[in-house]
């Protein structure tokens, strides 16, 4: 959209005849142009239908019923700000920054005979009940998640934040579609390098808008990489982004999107949950470690069983029972493949598949990928056995994104073992633990804190610990300003008084 830098005229025509052409009022149904008189002058309020509050209305027809001669700009501000105190009004002079106001949905007021426009901030907005996010549920705590809300997920996280070096930047991304986003933090915390690189990353773009909100904003601060190891977390639950914040890490929320992205996020860091922190140390060290056990089993199961059944020389006496009992034309391998590809194939169907049908596609593919294909003799029952178990292990894991790449990883594991063996598998393990340890995220090494090593940050990925024990100390990687978690003396005395 080509935009005017030029100041408003005192002319009230002029000024609309401007406002109209650059909106496309003649065009566009929602772009309203009421035309009105304020005491006994042209008065206008240009805004989009569906964002004005029905409460702006009373004080509009209050100014309509002046009988002022002499009313400025000054003092109708002065009666707004009377009338409507929890409003943002101010005032504007350039003919861009009105259309972008009215575009990003206040109100915008103009008067005959001035040369400045008053921007009434009363937008509604259209939300959802914000319920608990489908892929991180938890048995226990509070069950709100994010909405396609910026501002209401931004307060979510204020709730359980009340500090005030709290910070929410709003940056604007998009030539044409404006999209509003916030960079959210603790200012005395974070790494201000960080924060300074995805800033400078964010305000140096130049394109149309951000079709896919959440996910244009990962291509955009990761640079774009064909890396599938994904380097931020996403996360629908406010709780979850407040215990990232008080780490260090930084938060960025999206409007239109109901989903944050946390970053820095190393390989460990998907796979964490705050259902282990709602338990006590013993069930949740039980679940931390039974959750890294199902992502070891998700990816190697398959190809080490591979492995084993085709060469029996391997296996020692007490695992004599592994192999196959009941033969198939196809060559193990194949059978793996085909039957990694169908159960992708039914989770692809199944979010697809509208939940009043979802019970008739369960069923189908269990009978195909089941009892069927081992009945026609596709499959060996071993076959369907080992990857059932290989994709229930993946199914535990709580990133959505990690999964994924674990499955490709599974998938390359099995091309590699049906091709060369115990040396295709060798070389492939090599080159995705190289590609890993090589990988960066955000100047964390992917797989911190196991390279570099990090005694006390592995245990507290993998054990569970009451608050008394955890390490008063925040996660080295991310380079805090203030690396202490525990309360200056200082500061609690200036807290008690």
């Amino acid at each position: 959209m080509k935009m005017m830098n030029n100041p408003l005229d005192k002319k009230i025509d002029k000024n609309l005849q401007m406002i109209k052409k650059e909106l496309g009022a003649d065009e566009s149904f929602d772009v309203l142009v009421r035309e009105f008189e304020i005491g006994g002058k042209k008065a206008s309020l240009i805004f989009l239908d569906g964002f004005i509050k029905d409460d702006l209305i009373i004080p509009m027809m209050k100014l309509m019923e002046s009988s002022r001669e002499d009313i400025s700009v000054k003092t109708i501000k002065k009666v707004l700000n009377n009338r409507l105190p929890y409003y943002e009004v101010e005032t504007v002079k350039d003919m861009d920054k009105v259309v972008q106001q009215v575009l990003a949905g206040p109100q915008v007021l103009i008067i005959d005979g001035s040369d400045e426009a008053i921007v009434i901030d009363g937008r509604t907005w259209l939300s959802r009940t914000p319920d608990e996010p489908e892929l991180e549920k938890a048995t226990r705590g509070p069950a709100d998640g994010f909405v396609e809300t910026m501002l209401f997920n931004v307060n979510a996280v204020r709730r359980r934040i009340r500090d005030v070096n709290f910070r929410a930047e709003v940056i604007q991304v998009g030539k044409r579609s404006k999209n509003d986003l916030a960079l959210v933090y603790i200012k005395d915390i974070i790494n201000p390098d960080l924060l300074q690189d995805v800033k400078s990353k964010l305000e140096g773009i130049d394109i149309d808008g951000l079709p896919l909100a959440d996910k244009s904003i990962e291509d955009i601060i990761t640079g774009g990489t064909l890396n599938p190891l994904p380097l931020v977390r996403y996360t629908e639950r406010p709780d979850n982004v407040a215990a990232h914040i008080l780490e260090g890490h930084l938060v960025i929320i999206v409007d239109n999107s109901p989903t944050a992205l946390v970053l820095p996020a190393p390989f460990l860091s998907h796979v964490q949950t705050l259902e282990v922190y709602r338990k006590g140390p013993v069930l949740g060290t039980y679940l931390s470690l039974m959750r890294l056990m199902a992502m070891l089993i998700s990816v190697f199961l398959p190809a080490v069983w591979l492995i084993l059944a085709t060469n029996r020389a391997l296996l020692p006496e007490y695992l004599s029972f592994i192999g196959v009992k009941e033969g198939s034309s196809i060559g193990l391998g194949i059978q793996f493949i085909l039957a990694s590809l169908g159960i992708d194939l039914i989770r692809i169907a199944s979010i697809q598949t509208p939940s009043t049908l979802a019970t008739s596609l369960s069923l189908i593919g269990a009978l195909l990928l089941g009892d069927f294909a081992v009945k026609v003799g596709l499959f060996s029952p071993e076959v369907i056995l080992y990857m059932a178990v290989a994709a229930i292990s993946n199914f535990s894991i709580p990133g959505y994104e990690i999964a994924l790449v674990l499955k490709l990883f599974r998938f390359i594991l099995l091309i590699a073992v049906i091709i060369a063996n115990i040396w295709g598998f060798a070389i492939s393990f090599s080159l995705i633990f190289l590609w890993m340890v090589f990988t960066k995220s955000f100047g964390v090494n992917y797989l911190w804190p196991i390279i570099p090593f990090n005694y006390q940050a592995l245990k507290s990925y993998m054990v569970r610990q009451t608050v008394l024990d955890l390490s008063h100390l925040r996660p080295i990687a991310l380079h805090t300003q203030d690396q202490d978690r525990a309360v200056k003396g200082d500061k609690k005395e200036a807290d008690k008084e």
